[in-house]
């Protein structure tokens, strides 16, 4: 691939994808980084271009439908190959209402407002082998069940994965894949270190990489969560109540 876009790529899973995208590609690869944080995605840049890709960083919150849609248009002044949709916050130890609105409107309008321009202009590409373009959406294994620590989280969570899916279903000529990890190590989940067995954001990446080049629809890690979580939500809902403790326990996402 020569193209490809990423969004929350000044840290955690977005850049960790980002320098094995730029070490792996072919020449003339280039990467377009997007976050919030100018000095981050500077840095991320020099690292990328040490591996000979070219890195075009942009900041801008992906709340903002102006700048997603501009954003956009950048990306795809030539063909893009492939699209990141990875930026996304969690609850952390700020349980405000204020924040918790935050949350649901950066992961819910964050990815709508990238995806669907996102889509629109993908479909005018040629295709390339089976599709125009492919598309991932990076969720949570919390999307798949409601947690009441993080209703917030949970709750935006499933939206993407719903999203996902429904567009995957709705569009052939385009790939869509749902990314729904657990815990990795970065800065999103650092205050739940020692509470939850954590994946090393590297093998992390590695798992994503795979998924896309296999262009699976849905792709769920460690796959123990996903068993996991199929048994807690057939469970009756007086049960799961008894299960609130454990998500005490971990704390806020």
């Amino acid at each position: 691939m020569k193209n490809i876009a990423i969004t929350g790529a000044n840290s955690g899973i977005g850049k960790q994808l980002a320098l094995d995208f730029a070490k792996h590609s072919c020449e003339n690869t280039t990467l377009f980084l997007a976050g919030r944080n100018v000095e981050r995605l500077e840095n991320v840049a020099k690292e990328v271009e040490s591996y000979n890709a070219v890195a075009q960083i942009s900041a801008f919150d992906v709340t903002n439908l102006a700048s997603c849609k501009e954003w956009c248009e950048e990306i795809f002044a030539s063909r893009l190959d492939l699209l990141i949709i990875n930026a996304g916050i969690s609850i952390g130890n700020d349980e405000s209402a204020l924040h918790h609105i935050k949350v649901a409107q950066t992961n819910t309008m964050g990815v709508a407002n990238l995806v669907f321009f996102a889509l629109e202009m993908m479909k005018k590409q040629d295709f390339k082998g089976r599709f125009r373009g492919h598309i991932v959406l990076v969720a949570s294994v919390a999307s798949l069940l409601a947690m009441p620590n993080a209703p917030s989280y949970s709750a935006s969570k499933n939206f993407v994965r719903i999203l996902g899916e429904a567009l995957s279903l709705s569009n052939s000529d385009i790939c869509i894949t749902t990314i729904c990890p657990g815990f990795i190590e970065t800065p999103l989940v650092q205050h739940l270190q020692g509470k939850v067995p954590m994946m090393n954001v590297k093998v992390a990446s590695n798992k994503i990489i795979k998924a896309i080049q296999k262009q699976k629809n849905l792709s769920i890690f460690p796959s123990y969560f996903g068993w996991l979580v199929r048994f807690y939500n057939i469970l009756p809902f007086v049960i799961k109540r008894y299960f609130l403790w454990i998500f005490k326990y971990f704390g806020k996402l």
